[in-house]
Order: structure tokens, then C-alpha cells, then sequence
């Protein structure tokens, strides 16, 4: 079953009879959180076995890419009302303002630039390009389930949506369409506290593993 989100990234119940896309498109979709976590273990782990490391600061650009990732994911978490990380989130009307303005995925790009860094910080390239590649496996099809979700839900507004604000890459000015939302940041701050508590961890790890 899908349920309405007040973002354009929803959350969805998988169910018989759904419309988010393909079956492994909804899969991807529900599990792109454990995803997450797997392709910052599989940068580690690459890490640890060619003992590598990257120069402070190396280290430090890096980081402050991710902190910058997480800023900007809070943003958007801002406008999402905090039953966005709840299994049956409510909402009636598609946010489009904020960061939803200028591209209609922000967090997901906010969480590819996060986990890029970090397998940026293994000194590895080709732990960047294993992280990349699950990345790019995973969203694409969360993309394509949640498309076909709020085209379904919201028809002709979501339409209209989609034509003015790109998928991933960012406008330089928002879009010509009609805002709705309003930021609030002690919501983004609750969505993203998993995060905010992970990311120290990572932090350490990346810098003392090798």
C-alpha cells in the first residue's frame, strides 16, 4: 500500500496492487536506508584491507562536503512535517518550495554527496566508484517508485511540477510553478537525527580505520 507524503519523496507500504513501479523498484525503494549503511561498511572495509588513507586535509575537504550534504538535507527534512520518517506518513498537498524549488530530489542528492564523500575519505578510487555504483543502482529506482507514485497521487499537479523543477541536478534559479511548504527546523532536525547520531561515528572511523 502507498501512502501520502507532504514531500516530493514519499514514503511508501509495499503491498499487492500497488503503483510505485516495478516490484525491485519499490525493493530498493523501502530499503535504500540499509543501503546507505552498506556502501559506507563495503568503503571500509576496502579501507582496512589496503591499509589506505587520504592527507588531513584531504580529509577535512571531505568532511566538510558531508557536513554541507547533511546541512542541505535538513533543509529539505524542514519541509517535510515529521511523520516523513514514520512507516505510514500523512500529508495531503506536494511541497515544492525550498529546496524543492530548484530540484525535485533534494535528499537524494544531498545522501549521494554524503556517502561519495565518505568513500572519497578511504583514499580509494575504486571504493569511490563501488559506492557510486550502489548509489546510482539504488536511487534510480527509488526515483522510478516514487515517480509513479506521485503521478498517480497528485496528477496533474505533480505533472506540472515535474516540467518546471529537474529530477537531480540542481536549477540555478527555482522553477516557474506554484510553492507550497514551509520550513520548519525543528522537524528537519528530528527526521534527520539518525543521521546527525551516525555521523560522527563515521567521521572517527574513516579517520582511524586503515
Amino acid at each position: 500500500m502507498a501512502t501520502k507524503n507532504n514531500i516530493g519523496e514519499t514514503t511508501t507500504v509495499a503491498s499487492a496492487g500497488d503503483s510505485e513501479g516495478p516490484r525491485l523498484a519499490r525493493f530498493f525503494y523501502l530499503t535504500r536506508g540499509l543501503w546507505n549503511m552498506a556502501a559506507i561498511a563495503l568503503a571500509l572495509v576496502l579501507k582496512a584491507l589496503a591499509g589506505s588513507s587520504v592527507p588531513p586535509w584531504a580529509y577535512g575537504l571531505l568532511g566538510a562536503a558531508v557536513l554541507a550534504a547533511q546541512a542541505w538535507r535538513i533543509w529539505a527534512a524542514g519541509f517535510v512535517g515529521r511523520a516523513a520518517r514514520g512507516a505510514r506518513p500523512v500529508g495531503q498537498t506536494l511541497v515544492t518550495a525550498g529546496p524543492y524549488a530548484y530540484l525535485r530530489n533534494p535528499m537524494y542528492v544531498g545522501t549521494a554527496v554524503g556517502l561519495l564523500a565518505f568513500a572519497g575519505m578511504s583514499g580509494l578510487w575504486y571504493a569511490v566508484l563501488v559506492v557510486a555504483g550502489v548509489v546510482g543502482v539504488v536511487y534510480a529506482a527509488a526515483v522510478v517508485c516514487e515517480e509513479a507514485f506521485l503521478a498517480g497521487s497528485f496528477g496533474e499537479e505533480y505533472r506540472l511540477y515535474r516540467q518546471a523543477v529537474p529530477r537531480l541536478l540542481p536549477r540555478l534559479r527555482p522553477g516557474s510553478h506554484a510553492r507550497n511548504g514551509r520550513f520548519r527546523l525543528a522537524d528537519g532536525l528530528v527526521n534527520e537525527s539518525g543521521a546527525l547520531v551516525f555521523l560522527p561515528v563515521y567521521f572517527a572511523l574513516f579517520w582511524f580505520v586503515g
